[in-house]
């Protein structure tokens, strides 16, 4: 599409057609440039890249084409300095061995990250915490993300509260999918344990001073027997309160026991709420499972004590004449 009004559709080309004549497919793809380097002895040298990653080469090697027998991620940004560490290596017995090349490295970069890397151990760039997923709620005015230890945070976005969040709730096991709707405040977060959990985002722990309860809903739960070969799905389970601020409450509440043997079939994989069909389709949530099975909820949700504040809808549309607020004379 251009400013002329012209729309136009072209096709991806080969890349052996895009490529200039003087291309030679011998050289190899630059990717990043050498920062810092140094020294072990004769043979051994170690290279920092821009890219944050260590690369070691062994001299010793007589081939036309030397290729780094270290390759490790280490920073996330340029490599500025670095150097190696003059101990020797040891072996089991704590005996140096003088011969050994030198197998420890102090580097510093960017990211303001100082790391000591011991080349003889595998590269691991796995992080503490992965993120898995994340989004937006209108009505918590923030991101949801994922916390460390399998937690549903809230983040806040307001100028006074910026970068502030609090806990929504705290599933049993790693959680692989999170979906708010643009129709009401409820959050769901399904996780590795097979268990399909929501809450409220707007419900706050405090109501006209009286301390209530945080509840977190277990829309239903998925079981798999591997001597049956069978598949359980529980449902209609009670609420868990995840916020006892009574100490009676946090005694009574006992020990949960936790595991991480979950079989990988029940684990849910992605849940989401119904938002393009209006307000009239908004109760409606999806699941998807593991091992194919996909599920369809149609959830309502309920006023506490069974009872609509100020009395009912029509009188709180002010629809009928006369209505009085009852709800003013309950404590």
């Amino acid at each position: 599409m251009f400013e002329d009004g012209s729309l136009s559709v072209y096709v991806v080309p080969e890349p052996e057609d895009v490529r200039p004549p003087e291309h030679d497919a011998a050289w190899p793809a630059f990717g990043a440039s050498c920062w810092s380097l140094d020294w072990t002895n004769s043979e051994v040298i170690a290279v920092g890249l821009m890219n944050g990653c260590l690369a070691v080469y062994n001299r010793a090697d007589t081939a036309a084409d030397i290729f780094p027998t270290h390759f490790i991620a280490v920073h996330r940004s340029a490599i500025c300095a670095f150097a190696w560490i003059r101990v020797s290596a040891t072996d089991g017995s704590d005996v140096p061995n003088l011969s050994e090349d030198l197998m420890v490295i102090a580097s510093g970069g960017y990211d303001g990250v100082e790391c000591l890397t011991d080349i003889r151990e595998p590269p691991d760039t796995t992080r503490r915490h992965v993120p898995l997923p994340a989004t937006y709620s209108m009505f918590a005015t923030g991101p949801i993300i994922i916390n460390h230890d399998n937690t549903v945070k809230s983040y806040s976005m307001s100028p006074s509260m910026l970068g502030r969040g609090h806990i929504l709730m705290e599933p049993d096991g790693p959680v692989w999918s999170v979906s708010v709707s643009d129709y009401h405040s409820q959050l769901t977060a399904r996780s590795t344990d097979g268990s399909c959990t929501s809450t409220n985002t707007l419900k706050s722990t405090r109501m006209g001073g009286i301390i209530i309860p945080f509840l977190v809903h277990n829309i239903y739960q998925l079981d798999y027997s591997r001597k049956t070969d069978e598949f359980r799905m529980l449902e209609h389970l009670l609420p868990q309160v995840i916020q006892a601020r009574y100490r009676r409450a946090r005694r009574d509440q006992g020990t949960r026991t936790n595991t991480g043997v979950w079989p990988p079939e029940i684990g849910i994989h992605r849940v989401a709420w119904n938002n393009g069909n209006g307000l009239g389709g908004a109760p409606l949530l999806a699941s998807a499972t593991a091992s194919g099975l996909c599920r369809v909820d149609w959830l309502l949700g309920r006023w506490i004590k069974d009872k609509t504040p100020h009395v009912s809808v029509p009188k709180m549309r002010k629809e009928v004449e006369g209505a009085s607020d009852e709800s003013d004379e309950e404590v």
